[in-house]
């Protein structure tokens, strides 16, 4: 049995499943209740046979459905794993224009100091670009 399979029998059995204890009523339901409860039982058995007939259809799943499934799994798990590597590039790439931008601010600190105290060669520097440090 497949891992699909078993986790749909699980659902099924789970909310199927009664409870070890039932509480007992204490009080006896009122004649109005009574009335509606007889009245509401075939539209409630209705719905469960319904729900219980889905639950039958969705378990039989055929050995080519299951391999279309397993197909679609993989192409999933691919397509995670190809994003995280996307995001990973894009990361080291962000990571790589902060320490330029860095190093270029220092370059022009300097050079700025330098100006400041009467160097003026280093006034007269190009403003250090970014790209140049990448």
């Amino acid at each position: 049995m497949t891992l699909f399979r078993f986790a749909l029998a699980a659902a099924a059995m789970a909310g199927f499943a009664m409870p070890a204890v039932a509480q007992q009523q204490t009080t006896p339901p009122s004649p109005a209740n009574q009335a509606a409860n007889v009245r509401e039982q075939p539209v409630t058995d209705a719905l469960n046979a319904g729900v219980q007939q889905h639950l039958e259809t969705q378990a039989a799943i055929t050995a080519d459905q299951q391999a279309q499934y397993d197909l679609d799994r993989a192409a999933y798990r691919a397509a995670v794993k190809a994003r995280a590597a996307v995001v990973g590039q894009d990361t080291a790439r962000a990571m790589r224009q902060e320490d330029a931008y860095a190093r270029a601010m220092i370059v022009w600190r300097i050079q700025t100091d330098e100006c400041n105290r009467g160097i003026l060669k280093s006034c007269k520097k190009p403003t250090p670009v970014p790209a140049d440090y990448y």
